[in-house]
């Protein structure tokens, strides 16, 4: 075992590979090549003057975009978070922390319910539905009405995904106009 953990080394070493160079790599089973749809939220935030200088890691999986890393401000994040709402894009699954001169802010109720109502903007669907958002010690309770079951599941699953939550209580009523009434045929 120790010949081949040498071995391994003495490879490593010959193919100029440095502990520098492996920290970049994604993280992961293997060094994948980023997807469009990752290549393009990266360009969205490294174009964005205000988040170009901070270290945001970006996976996409069954229309899910992860975000890690770290932002200056709560606005830095929501503005993260609406950038990397892209075609394709279902949820942002928003993982990152804000760190201002060092030091982490707490999330604070206040603050998840307005990651969460950024979140409903962003998405084009929900923008036009009626949703409450009320936090209550990382409890998070929707309410009101959206047009079709989709749409509340789809709100359910951006609020379960928002760094801060513990869980979510959909209380959302679905109010989507019956579909006319078929033409009777002659």
């Amino acid at each position: 075992m120790r010949r081949m953990l040498g071995i391994s080394a003495t490879l490593a070493a010959q193919l100029g590979l440095s502990a520098g160079v492996m920290a970049q790599a994604e993280s992961g089973p293997s060094c994948r090549e980023p997807t469009p749809t990752e290549k393009q939220i990266q360009a969205n935030l490294q174009s964005d003057r205000d988040l170009a200088n901070n270290r945001i890691d970006v996976s996409v999986s069954d229309g899910v975009a992860t975000l890690k890393g770290t932002v200056d401000s709560e606005a830095e994040r929501a503005k993260a978070v609406r950038l990397a709402t892209v075609t394709g894009i279902r949820v942002v699954d928003d993982q990152l922390k804000v760190e201002s001169e060092g030091m982490k802010a707490a999330v604070t109720d206040g603050a998840v319910t307005t990651k969460i109502k950024a979140q409903f903007l962003a998405n084009t669907a929900l923008r036009q539905a009626d949703i409450s958002v009320t936090t209550n010690n990382g409890v998070v309770t929707l309410s009101g009405t959206v047009p079709s079951a989709e749409l509340r599941d789809l709100a359910a699953d951006l609020a379960r995904h928002t760094g801060g939550v513990a869980r979510v209580e959909n209380q959302l009523r679905v109010t989507g106009a019956a579909s006319p009434p078929l033409a009777p045929s002659r």
